[in-house]
């Protein structure tokens, strides 16, 4: 018995004996949350997007790489449940059937005693389940820790700093000197990244060579400090120390490759599933589709960061238009109204002035007729949870048919609309629409008394 047996206390043991127990109710109440998480993600960034950063910024890769983590995370645990869930299975039959296989009944010949051969005891089989559950488990959470731990690396060495400079110093008035000095920088900071990544999935290459883990081992360290590598490492070597090498090699080359390009789908897929389908003759560009989240009645999870109207067929003789507001287009609506000179020469109010300088920024065109004189006025879709700018388009002259609201920008300064919503004109009969009364359903006796009851 080695001192580290003789060493260890009745109480771990004993837990190490129940761990099956702690791993189920974890495993069990951990991805109740993480089915809920994603959905949650998505609303922060969309709030994010327009309210604090603007389209493309890093708050993108932090969800997208939040996103692939506990998806990782979330597989892990429930391969752990399936794993314990055969292990609990085989431990009943084992009680159900202590003698176990009977060979002697099946009454088999040839190669297929053989097969029963190679089964093993059903102890051993519970023995090897239970070694197996505790892997999964902990390698689980060791995923999701190395996800976090790359993006913290390229948030750390690359994006803060990048930002950090350009805010000090303007690298545009630096010319072809301050696009190599970026160059350099971010070349060097990737080939390190590079580095660390193929030393973790070839399971310490660069530590095996005396003086090559010389030169490598400040950078490792850093990385390690930075990567938060200190809370997986101790499953990462006990891992790697007690499975086949090559196997769990492979494994790794398969997170690596799966999760950037996971990372990548999520970047670029604008629908849910995007990313894995194979319909050819299909595509979203603006002037072939009609985005769903234009459209109040059908964005329920999925709506438009850009603008929306109440319905893509649209019976009454208004449509509603909610256009929102987004934090980066706010110096281009200063720069528009000259809000400076506005706001030191006029009696106006600051919200009079906001709204003015906002709704002069945005155009609205009905098909290819600009709408002028139109009155706005800021809005809070509590349905949706964005702040914008509301108005109201007549359109009782408007021949039935497809048609299209467009928003953009000055032409000075847009070159392309920011949405062009697509909807149908429908008439009634008579030739205008009658908004339709809400039934009116019988109350009982006792709720039409309720309201003079006392209380």
């Amino acid at each position: 018995m080695s001192n580290q047996e003789m060493n260890k206390p009745n109480w771990l043991s004993e837990l190490q004996q129940k761990s099956w127990e702690p791993e189920i109710l974890l495993s069990g109440i951990v991805l109740y949350g993480l089915f809920q998480i994603p959905s949650i993600l998505d609303s922060i960034l969309l709030y994010g997007n327009d309210n604090l950063f603007g389209d493309t910024t890093d708050l993108d890769n932090l969800v997208n790489s939040l996103k692939v983590a506990l998806y990782w995370l979330t597989c892990g645990l429930i391969l752990h449940l399936v794993s314990r869930g055969i292990w609990v299975g085989m431990v009943g039959l084992s009680f159900t059937f202590p003698n176990g296989l009977n060979k002697d009944r099946l009454k088999v010949s040839g190669k297929f005693e053989k097969v029963l051969d190679k089964i093993p005891p059903i102890e051993q089989i519970i023995i090897n389940l239970e070694k197996v559950s505790s892997a999964l488990f902990s390698v689980s959470f060791m995923l999701f820790m190395v996800m976090m731990g790359a993006y913290l690396f390229i948030l750390v060495f690359l994006v803060t700093p990048l930002v950090g400079f350009d805010l000090l110093i303007d690298f545009d008035t630096l010319g072809e000197v301050g696009e190599a000095i970026v160059a350099i920088y971010a070349m060097t900071v990737i080939i390190i990244g590079l580095l660390s990544l193929i030393d973790f999935i070839t399971l310490g290459f660069f530590r095996r060579f005396k003086w090559v883990s010389k030169i490598y081992y400040p950078f490792y360290w850093v990385v390690s400090v930075v990567t938060l590598s200190r809370f997986y490492r101790p499953i990462y070597y006990t891992i790697i120390s007690n499975y086949g090498k090559w196997k769990i090699g492979v494994f790794l080359i398969f997170f690596a490759v799966t999760s950037l390009f996971g990372v990548g789908g999520l970047q670029d897929s604008v629908f849910p599933g995007e990313s894995l389908t194979q319909l050819e003759f299909w595509n979203n560009s603006r002037s072939t589709s009609s985005f769903s989240g234009y459209y109040d009645d059908q964005n329920d999870d999925f709506h438009s960061v850009q603008a929306q109207i109440q319905s893509d067929i649209i019976s009454e003789n208004t449509v509603r238009l909610f256009v929102v507001l987004k934090v980066t287009r706010e110096d281009s609506i200063r720069k528009h109204c000259n809000y400076d000179s506005l706001a030191t020469e006029t009696e106006m109010t600051s919200s009079a002035i906001e709204l003015q300088c906002a709704s002069s920024f945005y155009q609205v065109y009905l098909d290819d007729s600009l709408i002028n004189d139109q009155k706005w006025l800021f809005h809070y879709k509590q349905r949706t949870e964005q702040r914008g700018l509301l108005t109201y388009i007549d359109i009782r002259d408007l021949e039935p048919g497809m048609h299209t609201v467009s928003v953009t920008g000055p032409k000075e300064m847009y070159g392309y609309p920011f949405a062009s919503i697509p909807f149908y004109r429908e008439l009634s009969q008579s030739g205008y629409y009658v908004p339709k009364q809400p039934e009116k359903k019988d109350e009982d006796t006792f709720l039409k008394l309720k309201g003079v009851l006392p209380k």
